[in-house]
């Protein structure tokens, strides 16, 4: 017993003094024994992977601290509300060159406002009666995953946990595309019926990108119903003198509140204006800060009709799209 203590411990020490040792730094360690023998796997630093975030949080603690001293004694007040999806190519703060306390911000897969979902109406409710946005944004992005998801066949076996919230979550846009009667959208749905297998469409598929927008206007229309805008511009309609704070009291008289559809492509960065505004009962609406969508609509589909492309091009600008929530044996 105490040989085998003694071996035992000098195991330890012989391991340990190789660990500690730089030259075997990132080697794996074989421990061979008489009858059997065990590798030590080192773990590589995983530092090198933190590397581009730390070092774009340290640029941006240089950048302007003023302005971050000034939110920390004075609070926010944004004057935008933000809803868009939750995709890493199209975040507010990067799109629209932003700073901090411009952007009151939701995200989810697909921007979607559902008004069952309480995150999102919470977020709505605060920004319009505590922090007083002026202009709420539904903001979509063509090739967005969770449509194209939409698009294609639901899974119909081997469906997991992670699985089954993505597909139920994107259910209504499901529904949006058999009920829309938009001619893109139409021609889509018949283009697909009766498939077997229906595959994620193109980034640049007609259909794809009207659902795309036609996502962005349904949101639209449920935050101007939602109960939090209604009886908002119920107050603003009762309060012609303009006196009536807002709930927390604080930053004036409740203000106008403006809803807009917008749409980003993500192959060149432009933003559209789908043409969807909401304001006020009586209350002129902003003019859009962008190009309607109508004539990038028009591009896309003259691009979707040029001829042919190679297999191999095709392929893989398929394969580059493509962003499926589907299961791999699907």
């Amino acid at each position: 017993m105490v040989a085998f203590g003694l071996k035992f411990l000098f195991a330890l020490v012989a391991v340990s003094s190789t660990l500690a040792h730089p030259i075997h730094e990132a080697r794996d360690i074989r421990i061979v024994g008489r009858a059997t023998s065990a590798v030590v796997r080192r773990q590589e630093s995983s530092g090198s992977e933190f590397t581009p975030i730390v070092e774009g949080n340290t640029a941006f603690k240089a950048s302007d601290p003023a302005l971050l001293q000034k939110l920390a004694d004075e609070g926010q007040a944004p004057p935008f509300m933000f809803l868009g999806c939750s995709d890493s190519r199209v975040s507010e703060g990067t799109v629209f060159g932003a700073k901090p306390g411009t952007f009151f911000t939701q995200r989810n897969i697909a921007n979607q406002y559902q008004p069952t979902d309480p995150n999102s109406q919470s977020v709505l409710a605060y920004g319009v009666a505590e922090l007083g946005v002026k202009h709420i944004i539904v903001m979509g992005h063509y090739g967005c995953g969770g449509v194209a998801a939409a698009i294609a066949s639901a899974p119909g076996a081997n469906v997991d946990a992670a699985n089954g919230a993505v597909q139920a979550w994107i259910n209504p846009i499901r529904e949006l595309l058999q009920q829309s009667s938009r001619p893109e959208i139409v021609t889509l749905r018949e283009s697909i019926k009766g498939n077997t297998t229906v595959e994620e469409p193109e980034i640049r598929d007609p259909g794809f990108r009207a659902l795309v927008e036609e996502n962005v206007k349904v949101g639209v229309g449920r935050i101007a119903q939602d109960s939090v805008i209604v009886n908002h511009y119920a107050l603003l309609a009762a309060n012609s003198t303009g006196t009536v704070e807002r709930r927390s009291g604080e930053g004036g008289p409740a203000s106008d509140v403006f809803i807009h559809g917008w749409v980003y492509d993500i192959e060149n960065g432009e933003v559209r204006d789908l043409g969807v505004s909401v304001g006020p009962p009586g209350k002129a609406i902003p003019p859009a800060p962008f190009a309607a969508v109508a004539g990038a609509a028009e591009k896309a589909t003259a691009a979707h009709q040029a001829p042919a492309q190679t297999v191999q091009v095709r392929c893989a600008e398929m394969c580059k799209s493509k962003r499926s929530f589907l299961p791999k044996d699907h």
